[in-house]
């Protein structure tokens, strides 16, 4: 499933990039069969429970894999919401070059990737250092802000202002992606050393 969210999001940027409405289209299709992988997540988490009613580091892990199972059907809804802007985008000129954006994803991507990893290999100095990433997110995504707030303040087309928002749109899911790649993250730790922590 985690790999699967995974391209999903690559292909939410490669379709923004490109300009490509049928990759758009694919990957708001997709959506469903995420939401079933959920399904199938939820009942064997369910059935752990009560056939097995785990305990202590057993029990964190049953949950922890409901979690994060939850995080990654959260992610993919939010790609689909990148290929639902971008079909709304697929006839216009971009009104700014694509910097902030493709380095935004660039790094939720990379985090999912990481913290998935420090969850399969139950490391919790990797989950504390993909954790850490979460700033630089933030810090991307305050960038990209100021400078569409920039372009709509002085914006004399109303396609301009149009645009600008469904950008920010766009920026705001990829900062939320990195969230829930922290939040994976997260749960890592807590299975590997009993500690809840938040960054």
């Amino acid at each position: 499933m985690g790999e699967e969210v995974k391209n999903i999001v690559k292909r939410s940027l490669n379709a923004l990039v490109k300009k490509d409405a049928q990759e758009a289209l694919d990957i708001i299709s997709y959506d469903d069969i995420i939401d079933n992988q959920l399904i199938v997540v939820e009942d064997k988490a369910t059935q752990i429970l009560a056939d097995r009613n785990p305990t202590g580091q057993e029990l964190r892990r049953c949950l922890s894999m409901l979690k994060i199972a939850i995080s990654l059907e959260r992610i993919a809804d939010l790609a689909t919401n990148i290929a639902e802007r971008t079909l709304e985008m697929k006839n216009e000129e971009f009104i700014k070059p694509l910097i902030h954006i493709p380095k935004l994803a660039e790094l939720a991507v990379n985090m999912l990737d990481v913290s998935l990893k420090a969850y399969v290999e139950n490391n919790p100095d990797l989950a504390e250092a993909v954790c850490k990433k979460d700033e630089e997110a933030d810090n991307l995504y305050d960038e990209l802000y100021q400078e569409l707030m920039g372009i709509m303040t002085k914006a004399e087309e109303l396609s301009f202002t149009r645009q600008a928002i469904l950008l920010l749109l766009i920026g705001g899911y990829f900062e939320r992606i990195a969230d829930y790649a922290t939040n994976i993250g997260e749960e890592a730790i807590l299975i590997n050393t009993g500690k809840r922590v938040k960054f």
